[in-house]
């Protein structure tokens, strides 16, 4: 008796599970990374979290305002001619020691992304988890 097993090449594996790279298991990980960001972002108007999603097919969460990286380190940044808060157009900025007051739910802060990953890491990767099954199954 004699068995022949023809199988597909490997990437094409890993295309048809939505596994490759900037597959769809990966643009699901980057938008629900970034879906549960948005609760931790600075939210005084509301502009930084509706800015914020995933881009480059997944493999990128932006906060797409220009403001975002001061308010990620959560101290306030002064200019260093004018020392304003309010700089000059291409005035370098550095940081002060006056932490930042962060508006809405106790969930908003300084540092959302690492945040966000240590109160919600192992939820995202099980969600993903079951994306991909669901895909493998489908």
């Amino acid at each position: 008796m004699e068995i022949k097993l023809e199988t597909k090449p490997l990437q094409t594996l890993y295309k048809n599970l939505g596994l490759e790279d900037k597959g769809r298991v990966q643009q699901f990980l980057g938008k629900t990374a970034a879906d549960n960001l948005k609760k931790y972002v600075s939210f005084k108007s509301g502009v930084q979290e509706k800015s914020t999603g995933s881009i480059n097919h997944g493999e990128e969460i932006i906060i797409n305002v220009p403001y975002a990286h001061f308010q990620a380190e959560g101290k306030a940044m002064i200019g260093t001619k004018s020392h304003s808060p309010w700089a000059k157009l291409g005035e370098k900025k550095i940081y002060t020691g006056r932490a930042l007051t962060y508006h809405s739910t106790a969930l908003r802060g300084s540092h959302p992304f690492e945040r966000m990953k240590a109160d919600k890491g192992q939820s995202i990767l099980n969600q993903t988890a079951n994306y991909a099954r669901r895909l493998a199954n489908g």
